[in-house]
């Protein structure tokens, strides 16, 4: 057993920094004197959050900065605990559980009274001091004892911008990616990776084409319709050698983006404005998106198959094609118990809205939060965990209505019938800021327990993406080196049930 380690005399200071998107954000400051043995040090750790690139109101709520820095030394600082002792993985976690609980219990709804991004700053950075004080590594803390094998993540590159993205654009999908899925390793997929970027960027070279790139550093360049990006996804594989089987393609539709007006919204119409396709009916949409789906054997992933506030498309889309594809959840479910819950908890497919749940940690508000959000999706989630977290937010009431009509009585059967899925977590960029290299901290957590992981976090350029991926390689290489087995699932990696035609 490792030797224990005593954590004490916490200080926790905000501060503003430069985002990656030519804004401000704040990053959370912790430092704490830790004892081991006969040894004693002080750390300091920070990490920075994302600027709100999704400011709804049904996740986590931002305030100014001055006010979130403030909030963070008069409603935060007095929750810390005097003294935090890890001897074993589980501490950690349980003690960042105590801490986010009494955040969530007095931060408001949504935490917009004191500032989602004063609870998240402060909830990963006390999170993140636990974890380095201890020695204990990310891919250690739910591993089982003398476990052998360990899941790395598919990973989705973002390599073709559209919609918001990109003014001008007839292209009504926001991402297209393309993913390595018969890798050895996890640096076999970023070495993949970049010689797919690079190819790709010598091919708009070729045709004249500009090769600048968007906010996730996937190329911007005029397409010609919804489908230009993923015949040049093909086009690419193919000068590469690779076969449909060594690879897959997805999309980030984003199609909230194409349902704007309140009009819209009560119709039940999408206006694709950016491909001039005019206006589409719910069903005409989840149509289109089967075209997408059905233009390649190895297509494998559709993001938001319609708008946020539209979760009777996405249930369409799962009931149609939810066999053939991972339908992920992201603006409609905004990483939220509350939603994700009766999202999934359905008995039969059409009453699901899907078989993915994007996770982002700057949504949920809280490190602990997100955890749960994604040991409901993956299926090992504690029903009374997630019982005492809804009841601390104010959601019970309202999840055990929305599951009525289901048919699902409690919390715990909902939970239950999750497991049964076999639904996958997708993490994603847009969580952390600055220097920070927290956000694969999150796939890390779960590698050893489950192969249903996924991740994104832009193309294999920009240092603000790197961040995030090169983590991941240095894991590997400490895993391998202690006898660990890492594997990248690839096509194993999709929902119970998905059956993919490029897979006999």
């Amino acid at each position: 057993m490792a030797q224990e380690t005593v954590l004490s005399k916490f200080k926790l200071t905000g501060r503003e920094i430069l985002s990656s998107y030519a804004a401000y954000t704040i990053e959370g400051v912790m430092s704490a004197r830790v004892q081991r043995g006969k040894d004693s040090w002080t750390i300091e750790e920070r990490n920075g959050i994302a600027k709100g690139t999704s400011d709804g109101e049904n996740e986590a709520i931002y305030i100014p900065n001055d006010k979130a820095i403030r909030s963070i030394e008069r409603n935060i600082v007095p929750l810390l605990p005097k003294k935090v002792v890890i001897r074993k993985p589980s501490d950690i976690l349980q003690a960042v559980e105590e801490f986010d609980l009494k955040l969530i219990e007095k931060a408001g709804p949504n935490k917009k009274k004191w500032g989602g991004n004063a609870c998240l700053a402060s909830s990963t950075v006390f999170f993140q001091t636990l974890l380095n004080a201890s020695g204990f590594k990310s891919w250690q803390l739910l591993a089982p004892k003398n476990f052998k094998t360990f899941y790395m993540p598919n990973i989705a590159f973002n390599m073709v911008c559209g919609g918001e993205h990109v003014p001008g654009t007839k292209q009504d999908i926001q991402e297209m990616f393309f993913l390595c899925m018969n890798a050895k390793s996890i640096k076999d997929v970023f070495s993949m990776a970049v010689r797919f970027f690079k190819q790709f960027e010598k091919n708009l070279v070729r045709d004249g084409l500009p090769t600048g790139t968007a906010k996730e550093r996937g190329f911007v360049f005029p397409v010609k319709d919804n489908y230009e990006g993923l015949k040049r996804i093909k086009e690419c594989a193919e000068q590469l050698g690779l076969k449909p089987s060594d690879y897959a393609i997805g999309t980030d539709n984003a199609f909230s983006e194409i349902q704007k007006t309140e009009e819209l919204k009560e119709k039940g119409l999408y206006d694709m404005r950016f491909s001039g396709l005019g206006i589409k009916t719910r069903e005409e949409l989840i149509e289109f998106d089967a075209g997408i789906v059905n233009s390649a054997d190895n297509f494998v992933t559709m993001e938001d198959p319609g708008s946020e506030s539209d979760v009777e498309a996405h249930k369409l889309m799962n009931a149609k094609y939810g066999n053939r594809v991972q339908i992920v959840i992201d603006d409609a479910a905004v990483t939220q118990m509350r939603f994700i819950i009766p999202f999934l908890a359905g008995r039969e497919q059409k009453d699901r809205a899907g078989n993915s749940v994007l996770i982002k940690l700057n949504q949920a508000g809280t490190f602990t939060e997100t955890c749960l959000a994604t040991e409901i999706v993956l299926g090992i989630a504690d029903s009374k965990r997630v019982e005492r977290f809804l009841a601390a937010r104010g959601d019970t009431k309202k999840v055990l209505t929305d599951l009525k009509p289901l048919g699902v009585k409690s919390i715990a059967e909902a939970v239950n019938n999750i497991k049964a899925l076999g639904s996958t977590a997708f993490f994603s960029h847009r969580s952390t800021e600055g220097s920070s290299e927290f956000l694969p901290i999150m796939p890390m957590i779960y590698g050893s327990v489950s192969n249903k992981l996924w991740f994104k976090a832009g193309a294999p350029n920009g240092e603000r993406n790197l961040q995030n991926y090169n983590p991941l390689i240095r894991a590997e290489e400490e895993m391998r080196a202690s006898g660990v087995r890492t594997v990248v699932p690839g096509f194993d990696g999709l929902p119970k049930g998905v059956k993919v035609p490029v897979i006999k």
